[in-house]
């Protein structure tokens, strides 16, 4: 029996996209971008199931709590439904006693990372903010998704913490931690995705990966939401979920100081990963 699969990222770094890809694999073609076979791992029927009982009736810090508890008892249930996509930082959230998952039952993680300067105005058109605000979250050791939030009742709360935070504690976490940049995901798609899938436990033959890779290009994904909407999309920008699919389009989105500002917060994981100027 195999262990959990997490795809791990930050919010607006790709993780949709890996998920698209892994759908069209599984089935053999153009995926239905509302029925993206990866499930979100704070999911909250599946809490409301496992433990039987209904998790909206408790306090954030008794949701976070049970959290990796509810994992535990049914690990084998949500491996058995393929990988799980996260946003949560490997972190030990408020009321908790230690990180989301059970980490004796995690086979493999993918870890997305995005250069923050793109994630900040991505993140600013997704929940309707400024893009000034949006860069604050995201320097916020303290901010989480889900819960109390409008449109994010499903799920139960997350704590994703700052970008730096985020990324830094998936790479410390001792896991099984496959690294794949967003930006090679576009240049380099023949390498990054098969890499994904092999982490991830995917047979992937070798000669239908252009086919596939065709079948999820961003012009597509972009074009199925304009046609049927996307159920994943924010109300304060519906049906565009699906950006440009580029790299370094903050060059023309950010002020100076805005990119000076994201570089002083996280200059140090920055250059770790390759993301100068």
């Amino acid at each position: 029996m195999s262990g959990l699969r997490l795809i791990a990222s930050y919010p607006r770094s790709g993780n949709t996209w890996v998920r698209a890809f892994l759908t069209a694999l599984v089935r053999g073609g153009p995926p239905d971008i509302n029925a993206l076979d990866v499930r979100v791992g704070a999911e909250r029927q599946f809490f409301d199931d496992t433990l039987e009982i209904e998790t909206s009736d408790l306090l954030h810090d008794e949701q976070r709590r049970l959290r990796p508890g509810a994992f535990r008892s049914a690990w084998q249930v949500a491996a058995e439904g393929g990988p799980l996509k996260t946003h949560d930082a490997w972190l030990t959230a408020p009321g908790a006693a230690e990180p989301p998952f059970p980490r004796e039952h995690i086979e493999a993680v993918v870890l997305i990372v995005r250069d923050p300067r793109d994630v900040a105005p991505s993140l600013a058109t997704y929940f309707g903010v400024t893009t000034d605000s949006a860069i604050e979250l995201m320097a916020n050791p303290e901010w989480s998704l889900g819960g109390g939030s409008r449109g994010l009742m499903h799920l139960l709360p997350q704590l994703v913490s700052s970008w730096s935070r985020h990324t830094a504690s998936w790479l410390a976490s001792g896991l099984p931690v496959l690294l794949v940049r967003y930006e090679d995901m576009i240049a380099k798609p023949l390498d990054a995705f098969p890499r994904i899938a092999e982490a991830l436990k995917y047979d992937l033959p070798r000669d239908s990966l252009a086919r596939l890779l065709d079948a999820t290009q961003f012009d597509r994904l972009k074009a199925e939401e304009a046609r049927k909407g996307f159920r994943e999309s924010s109300r304060h920008a519906p049906n565009r979920f699906f950006g440009s699919g580029t790299a370094g389009g903050w060059r023309q989105k950010l002020t100076a100081a805005q990119a000076d500002r994201i570089v002083r917060e996280h200059g140090s994981i920055m250059r770790e990963l390759g993301y100068g100027d």
